[in-house]
């Protein structure tokens, strides 16, 4: 058990930007275990991490001595977000593989949304965000990596949500998938069914019941004769759209252990689907108010950390 006096510069400051600046060299997801698990105190009562100190609190904590010597976390093997671009109103951050957009039911200790906005409150400390803010104004899924949009205010998210839920923000994507398309280039067409007792969808070529249709297009950047590496986008932006199509015309993501070939990811010991987002374009076409200004701004990824697994495969230079 560690413990701490407040001093008066963290005077009404929240617990978790305390710690983090008490603890620099440990990760993020450990404090954050720490608060999950309710080994935080201030004068010796649990308290949560949005908690505001006073000077003259006593602070404990207990964090495991293996993470205080190194600042290794116990479950962040994937690093830490990046913001990739950032004005006035919105922010594109890089999300790794593994962390979630937003907390779950499983009670990540590290989730995006929460990273941001500890990120932007240490960072500009003499500015009052609103609760909540930065928000995210999407998803994708955990085990995908790549660019997320997030709006520093109200007015700003509900313009950048509808935007997203038009269409009006396109994506890009860049996966590895098993084996060689017959088509270098090709937009498909097909159903999509979502069960939801399984978190899993279904594709169809011809439309049933309770499905959605849906369209995907890809195409064909480099093969080794065994992988491809493909430049996809979801036109429709369903549910595992791209990692359910591809698998529906024989070409699974490597590492996808939900839709992908169990057996070659164990070999290749991957541990993510190998889809990162790379790219978004701000395709406006109706009124966009005080984001006007973004109409044809691209954005994109300045490089894919793919996992150790993949970069011995014959895709690059």
């Amino acid at each position: 058990m560690k413990q701490f006096i407040v001093p008066q510069k963290y005077h009404q400051k929240r617990a978790d930007c305390f710690l983090f600046d008490i603890f620099p060299t440990v990760k993020a997801s450990v404090i954050f275990k720490a608060f999950r698990k309710r080994s935080v105190k201030v004068n010796d009562k649990r308290v949560k991490e949005s908690f505001l100190l006073t000077c003259g609190d006593k602070v404990e904590i207990f964090i495991p001595d293996e993470y205080l010597s190194a600042g290794q976390a116990a479950d962040d093997p994937s690093g830490l977000p990046s913001v990739v671009y950032e004005d006035n109103y919105i922010m594109v951050v890089s999300k790794p593989q593994g962390i979630p957009v937003h907390q779950d039911k499983n009670k990540e200790e590290l989730v995006l949304d929460q990273w941001v906005q500890r990120y932007v409150r240490e960072r500009d400390a003499e500015i009052a965000f609103e609760g909540g803010f930065p928000a995210l104004c999407h998803r994708i899924d955990r085990n995908t990596g790549g660019l997320v949009v997030l709006a520093k205010d109200p007015k700003t998210l509900n313009i950048m949500e509808e935007k997203f839920r038009r269409h009006e923000v396109r994506k890009t994507y860049h996966c590895i998938v098993n084996g060689i398309p017959k088509k270098a280039s090709r937009e498909l067409a097909g159903y999509l069914w979502k069960d939801r007792s399984k978190s899993q969808v279904f594709v169809y070529d011809n439309p049933k019941p309770h499905t959605e249709r849906i369209i995907t297009r890809y195409r064909t950047l480099k093969t080794d004769g065994e992988f491809s590496l493909l430049q996809v986008e979801p036109v429709t932006g369903k549910t595992h759209q791209i990692r359910a199509h591809l698998a529906h015309i024989g070409h699974p993501l490597l590492g996808d252990g939900k839709y992908g070939m169990n057996a070659v990811n164990r070999n290749l010991k991957l541990k993510w689907q190998a889809l990162w987002a790379v790219s978004l374009v701000f395709d406006f076409s109706e009124p966009s108010g005080h984001l006007s200004y973004l109409t044809g701004k691209e954005i994109s990824l300045p490089q894919i950390p793919w996992e150790e697994g993949l970069k011995n495969l014959g895709l690059w230079d």
